[in-house]
């Protein structure tokens, strides 16, 4: 098996952030043949044998990558909430929710399973796919950063370092032509709500593991109106209708449509008096773009870059 030294082609900042990301996997670069090994998001050597033919994704973030690499005529399984692209809307489905069927993976044959620790899939699957031979790739939400490094990854062991390789340096290209602005305003993005009231809101955490929805409002241009302090992180991502209020950001951001944000603002008392909502700037937001940890991310930060561009020109 021939391993070749890693070339970086992305401008000096990217190459240093993710010389950094991938010092700390440990990830060679591997020649197009096979067999190929990797080391996944846990730690573990992952070998693929040949190129696999018959792929199952479990969760969308990696069903998009797969088949933004080209290969969704690969994909032969997905979970029960993917929905994007058209071209793996039928294609079987091996769970949801509630579980994931082993007996729904093994029917379809598949020679490779890359799951993200969510909904205890890896708990769930990994001893039983070990167990029976089959190899499976995890990779982890984290940042803009890691998603990168997952499209790398999964190209790798896909047998497409030229596809991955193409679709980072495109990514890039596109995060760096992101304007910079004078003033970056302060930001909230709501990303939900739960059944005692508290909202849901992008907050850079400890563990990193869900930072890139933050991640796409900084890469954006905007900050954090929630984790003002540089070395402060919050781990929880809930708040009460109050602190918000308290806050007074410059934007809102509500990953949602115009009915569902109508409906949120009617039952919190002082919504039409904060700041954004005076001067215009309480926006609804693509959740595909900006809740997936897929290459979407990146239609995301221009989405966000254009009102952050209209915030900054009033």
């Amino acid at each position: 098996m021939l391993v070749l030294p890693i070339v970086s082609k992305y401008s000096p900042l990217a190459a240093i952030m993710l010389a950094g990301l991938l010092y700390f996997y440990s990830i060679p670069v591997i020649a197009n043949n096979f067999p190929v090994t990797v080391i996944d998001a846990l730690g573990r050597k992952v070998v693929a044998q040949k190129q696999p033919q018959r792929i199952i994704t479990v969760f969308s973030s990696n069903t998009e990558i797969v088949a933004a690499l080209g290969l969704s005529q690969r994909i032969v399984g997905i979970d029960g909430y993917t929905y994007y692209p058209d071209s793996i809307k039928n294609v079987a489905k091996i769970g949801g929710r509630l579980g994931f069927s082993l007996d729904s993976i093994v029917a379809q044959n598949p020679d490779l399973v890359i799951m993200t620790p969510a909904r205890q899939a890896t708990q769930q699957l990994i001893p039983a796919l070990d167990k029976l031979g089959i190899t499976n790739l995890v990779v982890n939400g984290g940042s803009i950063e890691t998603i990168l490094h997952n499209i790398w990854l999964i190209a790798q062991i896909c047998g497409v370092p030229e596809q991955g390789q193409q679709l980072i340096d495109n990514f890039q290209k596109r995060l760096n032509a992101i304007p910079k602005l004078a003033k970056c305003p302060q930001v909230v993005l709501i990303t939900g709500r739960v059944g005692n009231g508290l909202l849901l809101v992008a907050r850079r955490t400890a563990s990193s593991v869900n930072a890139y929805t933050a991640d796409i409002i900084l890469q954006a241009g905007g900050c954090l109106a929630l984790d003002k302090e540089v070395n402060h992180l919050p781990q929880l991502n809930q708040l009460s209708p109050e602190v918000l209020l308290a806050t007074d950001p410059d934007i809102i951001l509500f990953a949602g449509n115009k009915a569902e944000l109508a409906e949120l603002s009617s039952t919190i008392n002082g919504w039409h008096q904060m700041k954004a909502a005076q001067t215009g700037f309480v926006r609804t937001v693509s959740r595909a773009e900006l809740l997936i940890s897929g290459p979407r991310v990146i239609d995301g930060v221009e989405s966000l870059s254009a009102i952050f561009q209209q915030w900054a020109k009033q």
